[in-house]
C-alpha cells in the first residue's frame, strides 16, 4: 500500500492547474473594477463577466477579484457571512470567500456549491478540529457540464500558525486538478473530492504537506511520500527540480528553528538531494523551501514539510553554504563534516561547473585544488581557523566564496 501511495503521489504531480497566462486579459479586466461595480453582487458580476467569452473565464474573473480584494480577518470566525456585506467590508473568512464566491456565480449563471471540510494548511487554533485539520470552506462550480475544484481564500494569501494574514495571489486554486487538490483539502463529503475512487481520511492524513510553491516551482517527490518519516540520526530527502529552480531546507524542534548546520540542499542534475542531521533522538519538523535562480535577495517560499522521529542523535554538523554554491550548481563531495580537526589531512572535493581555479583559503592562506574528472579536489591540512571553499569563474577577478568549515 505504501509503494503504491507514494506511487500516486509521485505520478500526481505532474498535472497543474490553469496559470495566470491563459487568463492575461481576464486577470487584468478583473483587478481594474471600479468601485462602482462592486457596490452590489449582481452589479459586480455583470462587470466581471461582460468580456467572457466562456464559463471558464467567468469563474476565472470572480476568483481573481475576490483572490485581490478580499482580507482574510480572523475576528469574523463564527460569524454568518452575507455576500452583500463582504462586499461593504472586503474583509471575511474562508465560509465568506466561499459564500461570495457562491453568489457571484450564480448571479453570472453559473451553478456552483460551497464545500465544507478540513486542510492541513497553517491557521488559527479556534479553526483547528479534533483531528488536527483546519476546518474549511472553498467552492466547485460546473464549466462546461464538469465540477472543478476552486479555493478562493488561499487563492488569496496566506496564514501563519497564529492566524497571521498575508497577502500572496497564487492562481493554484483555481481549478485545481483534483489529484493535488487532495493534498490539502479533504471535503466533508467524499463525492467532491471528484476522485475515482475517493481518498480515504487515512491516506490523507498519511500524505506528505506540501504547499502551492511545490507545484509553482515544479516539484517532485522522488523519496518520501509520506508526511512522517522514521530515522536515525541522519536522512536524505530528495526532489525533482527544474534547472531555474534552487531549494534550501531548514529544521525545527517544538517550533524552534536549529542551526543552519543541521541541513545540506544540493544540486544532482535534474534533482536535489537535501540531507539532514539531528542533535538528539526526538521529533523535528523538516521545512523545504524553494525560489527561482535569481538575485540572492528572493524570497524563498515554503513548499513542503515533513515530521521527522529520529531514533538517534549525532554532533555532526555540515559547512556554512553561501548562495553561490547553488547558483553555480556546485555539487560537493567531501568533506560533509562542517567542523574539521586541525592537524589531521583532510581531502576536498566538489564538482563546480565552469571554474577556472577552485581554493581553499585556511586564515587567509589559499591552497588550490587540483582539476579532474570534473572534480577539484586535494588533501589540505588545516590549521586552527576556518576553511573557505574559493572559486574563481571566467570573466570575474575576485573569487566567489562557495562553503565555509570550522578547523578545531
Amino acid at each position: 500500500i505504501a509503494l503504491l501511495l507514494a506511487v500516486l503521489l509521485i505520478a500526481s504531480v505532474a498535472a497543474a492547474s490553469p496559470s495566470s497566462r491563459d487568463f492575461a486579459a481576464i486577470d487584468a479586466h478583473a483587478r481594474s473594477a471600479p468601485e462602482s461595480a462592486a457596490r452590489s453582487v449582481t452589479s459586480l458580476a455583470d462587470y466581471l463577466t461582460q468580456s467572457s467569452q466562456s464559463d471558464r473565464e467567468k469563474a476565472r474573473a470572480i476568483f481573481c477579484w475576490i483572490a485581490h480584494n478580499i482580507t482574510y480577518d480572523i475576528s469574523l470566525l463564527g460569524t454568518k457571512p452575507d455576500p452583500e456585506t463582504i462586499l461593504d467590508r472586503r474583509r471575511a473568512v474562508c465560509a465568506g470567500y466561499a459564500v461570495l464566491f457562491n453568489a457571484l456565480a450564480e448571479a453570472a449563471g453559473l451553478k456552483a456549491e460551497i464545500v465544507h471540510g478540513g486542510s492541513k494548511s497553517r491557521g488559527p487554533a479556534a479553526a483547528i478540529g479534533p483531528d488536527g485539520l483546519l476546518n474549511h470552506d472553498w467552492n466547485v462550480v460546473e464549466i462546461d457540464g464538469a465540477w472543478g475544484l476552486v479555493d478562493c481564500t488561499w487563492g488569496a494569501g496566506r496564514l501563519d500558525e497564529r492566524g497571521r494574514f498575508s497577502k500572496h495571489y497564487t492562481d493554484h486554486y483555481f481549478l485545481t486538478p483534483p489529484d493535488l487538490f487532495a493534498y490539502d483539502h479533504l471535503p466533508e463529503d467524499p463525492r467532491w473530492q471528484l476522485l475515482d475512487p475517493p481518498l480515504s481520511k487515512e491516506t490523507y492524513l498519511r500524505r506528505v504537506n506540501v504547499q502551492p510553491a511545490f507545484f509553482e516551482h515544479d516539484l517532485k517527490l522522488l523519496s518520501h511520500a509520506e508526511a512522517r518519516i522514521d530515522a536515525g540520526s541522519a536522512l536524505t530527502v530528495r526532489l525533482g527540480a527544474p534547472h531555474e529552480t534552487l531549494v534550501v531546507a531548514a529544521l525545527s524542534q517544538n517550533g524552534t528553528d536549529l542551526a543552519h548546520g543541521c541541513t545540506f540542499s544540493q544540486r544532482a542534475g535534474d534533482s536535489f538531494v537535501i540531507d539532514a542531521v539531528f542533535p538528539s533522538p526526538g521529533d523535528y519538523t523538516l521545512t523545504i523551501f524553494a525560489r527561482e535562480r535569481g538575485p540572492i535577495q528572493v524570497v524563498y517560499d515554503s513548499a513542503l514539510q515533513y515530521t521527522i522521529h529520529a531514533r538517534s542523535g549525532t554532533d555532526r554538523v555540515f559547512p556554512k553554504m553561501y548562495a553561490s554554491f547553488q547558483e553555480r550548481d556546485c555539487h560537493l563531495e567531501a568533506p560533509f563534516h562542517g567542523i574539521l580537526p586541525a592537524g589531521r589531512a583532510v581531502h576536498f572535493g566538489a564538482r563546480v561547473p565552469g571554474a577556472e581555479d577552485v581554493v581553499v583559503g585556511i586564515n587567509g592562506l589559499p591552497r588550490h585544488l587540483t582539476l579532474r574528472d570534473g572534480v577539484f579536489s586535494g588533501s589540505i591540512l588545516p590549521e586552527r581557523g576556518t576553511a573557505t571553499l574559493y572559486a574563481r569563474f571566467p570573466g570575474h577577478t575576485k573569487y566567489q566564496g562557495l562553503l565555509q568549515y570550522q578547523i578545531r
